[in-house]
């Protein structure tokens, strides 16, 4: 196989500049020495104190080497990069920590460990129980009996309502209901990140848009899914064209990392001042705590109460209604996911 000329690497065609970097980057990584170097400093790591160092005697006794010039070479390999030198001896960068972090977490190491586990939950869509599952470091939720809110190549399982990321460690020591608690808090703030601009990855700016299925039809009778109506008897309650219940989605990508979000416009209008201040003035409070995991399924439950219903594609807006004991509060969400309008009904 023959390089196109001036095509150089498939790395160079990708990173440009910063193929070098990223391959020395790689390079380093690739040592069973320097991974332990890396662990021996997290496992010494004190966030309280995180410029004290540890001694390179001490360091090259925790990895393990006897070789003094050997553990230097390696040491010397990481510095810059994972490792720094302090006034005390070494510790690690932040790029170190977030490598170690991810080497904690399990992520693209364990296996997924949740098979399909019912929850004390229902579908909205046709009240069968939920169950949860974890795949691809990923928790989902997902219905035991109907299709679900998507359907097609969405990647998600059989019944997927939503879906969560959660790397492996997120299941230790935690029930299923406790994980999915946990699934959904991450979600929650990684949301709320991402719809003010900044990604929760990797803190580059985000694309926000609106994605309206102009061809909408769920049931095989003209009705909307963002309607109420759940009767699913004309067909499985998911359109055709789009594989969604709704008909309108907010979609969420980095420009850096390409991490990429996609949700009903009704989950995001939750954090929004008007809805907070809505429900607290009610005496509802929309706040959580994971070791409550009630409070979690109160703000799912508040959330899976709110109606959604498009009023323009051109341009796209989604209109989420907002009610409580007879009090309404109407919000129209814009193509840039952002409330152009805030109306309440009582």
């Amino acid at each position: 196989m023959s390089d196109e000329a001036g095509a150089g690497s498939p790395l160079d065609a990708v990173a440009g500049d910063d193929a070098t970097r990223a391959t020395e980057a790689f390079a380093v990584l690739g040592d069973e020495t320097r991974l332990a170097v890396l662990l021996a400093l997290w496992e010494a790591y004190d966030p309280g104190s995180p410029d004290e160092g540890v001694p390179f005697s001490e360091l090259r006794e925790r990895v393990g080497v006897r070789d003094s010039g050997r553990f230097n070479y390696h040491l010397d390999r990481l510095e810059g990069r994972f490792v720094r030198r302090t006034g005390e001896g070494y510790a690690l960068r932040r790029s170190g920590q977030q490598l170690v972090r991810t080497v904690v977490a399990g992520t693209g190491i364990e296996e997924p460990t949740l098979e399909p586990t019912e929850i004390d939950a229902d579908c909205p869509f046709c009240g069968a129980p939920l169950a949860v599952t974890h795949e691809d470091e990923w928790l989902y939720k997902v219905c035991t009996e109907c299709p679900g809110a998507y359907e097609g190549d969405d990647g998600g399982p059989d019944g997927y309502l939503a879906g969560a990321a959660l790397p492996p460690a997120g299941l230790t020591g935690r029930s299923p209901e406790e994980a999915w608690a946990a699934a959904l808090t991450r979600a929650y703030q990684d949301t709320k990140t991402l719809v003010e601009g900044v990604c929760d990855q990797c803190s580059g700016p985000v694309d926000r848009s609106l994605h309206v299925c102009e061809d909408h039809d769920h049931t095989g009778s003209g009705v909307d899914a963002d309607d109420t109506d759940t009767d699913t008897d004309a067909g499985t309650g998911v359109c055709g064209t789009c594989g969604r219940r709704f008909a309108a989605v907010a979609v969420v990508t980095c420009r850096v990392c390409k991490n990429y979000h996609a949700m009903p416009p009704r989950t995001l209008v939750v954090n929004h001042p008007a809805v907070v201040a809505f429900y607290h003035e009610r005496g509802v409070d929309v706040q959580y705590d994971l070791d409550d995991v009630e409070s979690v399924r109160r703000r799912t439950e508040l959330v899976a109460g709110h109606e959604q219903e498009v009023v323009s594609t051109d341009p796209p807006r989604v209109l989420v209604t907002v009610a409580y004991e007879g009090d309404g509060l109407r919000l129209t969400v814009g193509g840039d996911l952002n409330v152009v309008e805030a109306d309440e009904e009582t």
